[in-house]
């Protein structure tokens, strides 16, 4: 009893002193913007109006433009956003007609105002008609879109998740080797070892033109679905433009056969990309110069950490310099390392943009992998750069370098190579090239 009178006496208190004087308290104020994902939840099979009780009192929607028009490999008249909501990222077509959508670019920040518009699928892509100039507002210009890394075994068994959404899948070969000029005018089916997709160029684009790589190549792109015959969904993924097929092809590369450490102090690559200035492999002032053959190797120091490597100059480099403004694109790192037994096992690469003036990360801390009792020196695993942002587009001259610690024996050995008949290239930087 003695609750339900303090309780009573609460609310008295309540209504006639701060609680009275605030409307917000009682009304809120509705949030006039509405998720992606909560739109796309709406569709149910049918065309469906946009209400604001659809929306929950919302009348509007917000996302970046993911793709490029003037590429023309994207429906007419069509400009597709996406946003991400709660670590969620969802995308969605919208149609505003082709003069319009001619006047987007990608990393345009877009308001939209929706309620009243048609919610339809059309062109394989969830899509809302029709808005005019007066209902979409430019907030903001110049956002950059990371394409979100998936397989095609990923994109097979959920589909409807990444429509619409910008995406990137990695060593796709096509379906059909048979097939003489394989072409993406409308379709080409590929493959990446853990299942199967459509690479599709529109009529017209630059796109339908482009020959097919004959490695295996790196496709971005926007993904559309459509029902099959069989009513399986099929997947399409459209580039928005060259730009997004990536032919990974050897950038630099060092064959160390008959390399000789002390009469030598550097080692020019002997793999070098037209767009490249030369590069030479050299040590920092940590080392010392070992004989070794076939290898670049040097005597360690017994640095603890990586703090203490860096401060002490124990690291092996070689700069990337692109020549006219070419635009480098780093995918992938091999090396051959060999490490005595009390040599260093952890190591790091990392690179510079700014003259050496400052390092980021281009891997974690590794662990070398493999015998230390082998003279011939052990492949790493491939180090997969695609992830690393500042590897990405870049055309000033970047250092690399590779840091190790942990050495038990201050004249232990830390070795790049050897190079073999059957690997010559003990050192081989992969990735695409613009000039």
């Amino acid at each position: 009893m003695k609750k339900i009178v303090l309780a009573t006496a609460l609310f008295a208190l309540c209504a006639t002193s701060a609680c009275k004087t605030d409307p917000d308290w009682v009304t809120g104020t509705l949030n006039p913007t509405v998720s992606i994902s909560d739109v796309r939840f709406l569709y149910k099979g049918n065309n469906r109006q946009l209400t604001t009780d659809d929306l929950s009192g919302a009348v509007q929607i917000s996302g970046v433009v993911s793709s490029n028009y003037a590429e023309k490999n994207v429906p007419e008249g069509i400009v597709i956003i996406q946003n991400t909501f709660r670590s969620k990222t969802s995308g969605i077509a919208v149609h505003v007609g082709p003069e319009l959508a001619s006047t987007f670019q990608p990393g345009d920040s877009l308001l939209l105002q929706i309620a009243g518009k048609t919610l339809t699928r059309e062109n394989g892509a969830l899509t809302i008609r029709s808005l005019n100039s007066t209902e979409i507002t430019v907030l903001s210009t110049g956002h950059k879109l990371s394409p979100i890394p998936v397989t095609a075994a990923t994109l097979e068994a959920n589909p409807e998740a990444y429509e619409s959404i910008l995406v990137r899948v990695s060593n796709c070969t096509p379906e059909d080797p048979s097939v003489e000029n394989p072409s993406y005018k409308e379709g080409l089916t590929v493959g990446d070892g853990t299942g199967t997709l459509t690479i599709y160029a529109r009529e017209g684009s630059d796109l339908a033109t482009l020959a097919v790589p004959e490695e295996p190549a790196t496709y971005i792109g926007l993904v559309f679905t459509e029902a099959g015959e069989d009513g399986n969904t099929q997947l399409f993924i459209q580039p928005r433009s060259l730009r997004d097929v990536i032919e990974k092809y050897i950038v630099l590369a060092w064959n160390l056969t008959g390399h000789d450490n002390i009469k030598y102090p550097t080692r020019d690559a002997t793999v070098v990309n037209a767009n490249l200035e030369m590069s030479a492999l050299s040590r920092g002032p940590g080392l010392t110069a070992q004989k070794a053959g076939n290898a670049f190797a040097s005597e360690w120091p017994m640095d603890i950490s990586k703090e203490a490597a860096i401060e002490r100059g124990s690291y092996y480099q070689f700069t990337i310099t692109p020549k006219n403004n070419a635009q480098v694109s780093l995918l992938s790192l091999d090396v051959a390392l060999r490490v005595q037994p009390n040599g260093p096992k952890n190591y790091i690469w990392m690179y510079s943009l700014d003259n050496g003036e400052n390092f980021s990360e281009m891997s974690g801390n590794l662990v070398f992998k493999g015998s230390t009792t082998d003279n011939n020196g052990i492949q790493q695993p491939t180090l997969n750069l695609e992830e690393v942002a500042g590897v990405q587009e870049f055309s000033e001259p970047m250092i690399v370098r590779i840091y190790a610690w942990g050495a038990a024996d201050a004249k232990s050995t830390f070795r790049i190579g050897q190079s073999l008949a059957n690997r010559p290239y003990a050192l081989t930087l992969e990735g695409m090239i613009r000039p």
